[in-house]
């Protein structure tokens, strides 16, 4: 009880008719106690004009917080008897009040009521406001933030940076005109799965993908000779990179990532490893070799 119980006193701490006290009946309070009947602990009482009665109520702070607004009628600090409790402000007010009448002060009394109505609207009208604000706010920051997906592998920097500090996964692709765009879409469906299965697992991996060819160098130095599709993992902070060996799925991709991470992929040396300039692709299937680039 003690709590609501000191709650309670600095509730009424500035009520000049209000005063909320604890008596120790086991040492200074004793004589108190005796004279008003307490028995067990804790007892309540209440005294009003110096009559005393026993409060057998709820002990938590609102219950008895109504038993003193309806026992006690409990003042305002600044009020016409203690006037020396009032601010400037407030004493200026009170006393502007004193001086009207019946009819002038029930008039104020209504004006007042309506400014606070009217302030508690605009209030309303403001947080709404406010919080419609804070809405548009989010989703211009949102405008600005980089959306992770799959990226084509385009030149040596970009490379890097797209990698640095974590894992990077490369997809290298059939030629556009072995698989044509639709085949490369499939693709790159499959491995946005495979990243967004990432990202619900926790992991911070890069996805990257490059066309068949493109590397060529590079994908000698890999051993990517098998064909495409064909994927490697990479970390550069590490100077390694591991090959995976299974399907293209995006089951397999996660598959080859939970190995790679419990160190069951075989990882060789990034030196001498470099991406080469590509040309950025439009979404669309390659014109035929003309006559010339088939001889």
């Amino acid at each position: 009880m003690l709590p609501d119980w000191e709650r309670l006193s600095k509730e009424y701490a500035d009520t000049p008719n209000v005063f909320i006290a604890i008596v120790d009946c086991t040492a200074g309070g004793q004589g108190t106690c005796s004279e008003n009947g307490v028995q067990g602990y804790p007892t309540i009482k209440l005294s009003i004009d110096g009559k005393w009665s026993d409060y057998n109520g709820g002990r938590d702070f609102n219950t008895m917080k109504r038993e003193v607004e309806s026992k006690l009628s409990p003042r305002p600090a600044c009020s016409l008897e203690s006037k020396d409790a009032c601010s400037a402000e407030a004493r200026q007010i009170l006393e502007e009040s004193e001086k009207m009448s019946k009819a002038e002060r029930a008039a104020k009394i209504k004006e007042v009521e309506q400014e606070i109505k009217d302030s508690k609207k605009q209030a309303a009208e403001l947080e709404k406001k406010a919080k419609k604000l804070a809405e548009s706010l989010d989703l211009i920051k949102a405008g600005g933030a980089t959306v992770e997906k799959v990226e084509q592998l385009l030149n040596d920097a970009d490379w890097k940076a797209h990698c640095e500090g974590r894992t990077c996964v490369v997809a290298f692709l059939p030629h556009i005109l072995d698989d044509l765009a639709k085949g490369r879409k499939e693709h790159l469906k499959k491995l946005d799965d495979a990243m967004q299965a990432s990202k619900k697992d926790g992991k911070n991996i890069g996805f990257l993908w490059s066309q068949g060819g493109d590397q060529f160098e590079m994908e000698e130095k890999m051993g990517l000779q098998f064909g495409f599709p064909a994927i490697i993992a990479i970390n550069f902070a590490k100077s390694k990179f591991g090959i995976h060996r299974g399907t293209f799925s995006k089951e397999q991709i996660s598959q080859f990532l939970t190995s790679l991470s419990r160190g069951g992929v075989p990882l060789n040396p990034t030196a001498g490893l470099a991406a080469s300039k590509a040309d950025p692709w439009d979404g669309k299937d390659a014109p035929p070799p003309s006559e010339e680039e088939e001889l």
